[in-house]
């Protein structure tokens, strides 16, 4: 039972250096991010990250895999329709099984702004880190490339799959980064209740056409 116990708490101390990780890397970037802040943060001792991750570039490397872990996971649930759409007729269009996973996609990364941060620091400081860094990110790629296979017998134009990608990333990212940029110059309110749901629709709107002749 002491054991079992001490395994828990292991797992929630671990998990919280996580999250208070996640959150300060992306508020503050890799250099102005101390391991005694993320303990404090996490409600821990300043020496316990350093316990359980060895070192900052180490715990960084967590972060990165943990969120990429959980998009793709999102995502591949969010996308298994439309894959299976791909390789079995059904009586739905093409439209209505991408809404749905394109909505699922826009609402992770509003749920997530963090991530986005995150991604968006990696660009900005020329991507060093997120390359050494093992993590998986082809879940609406590998997608994609279904339906490209199977355009002939689904009707669907001959489409560029890297250009269709770059769509769905572009739109769905830049909102979410910009939350407090350029959305409210433009008069777009990220928080109001609707702001996923229409961010959806404009990706589905750009890019169905790109996969479907009129």
């Amino acid at each position: 039972m002491a054991t079992a116990t001490r395994t828990r708490d292991a797992l929630r101390s671990r998990e919280a250096i996580l999250a208070a990780a996640e959150q300060l890397f992306a508020e503050r970037g890799f250099e102005r991010t101390s391991l005694a802040d993320i303990g404090a943060a996490a409600g821990l001792s300043r020496a316990t990250p350093r316990y359980f991750f060895g070192s900052k570039d180490e715990l960084y490397s967590a972060v990165l895999q943990r969120a990429f872990a959980e998009r793709g996971e999102r995502v591949r649930e969010a996308f298994g329709p439309v894959a299976e759409w791909a390789s079995s007729p059904g009586r739905r269009s093409l439209e209505e099984v991408l809404g749905p996973a394109l909505e699922a996609y826009v609402g992770f990364l509003a749920e997530r702004p963090s991530f986005v941060s995150l991604v968006e620091r990696e660009a900005l400081d020329g991507g060093r880190r997120l390359a050494r860094t093992p993590h998986e990110s082809q879940a609406i790629e590998d997608v994609l490339r279904a339906l490209r296979r199977a355009a002939r017998e689904r009707g669907l134009l001959p489409f560029d799959v890297p250009a269709v990608l770059l769509c769905i990333v572009a739109l769905g990212f830049f909102p979410i980064a910009h939350r407090r940029t350029f959305l409210p110059a433009a008069g777009i309110d990220p928080d109001a209740p609707r702001f996923v749901e229409e961010r959806a629709r404009q990706v589905l709107d750009v890019v169905l056409p790109m996969l479907v002749a009129p």
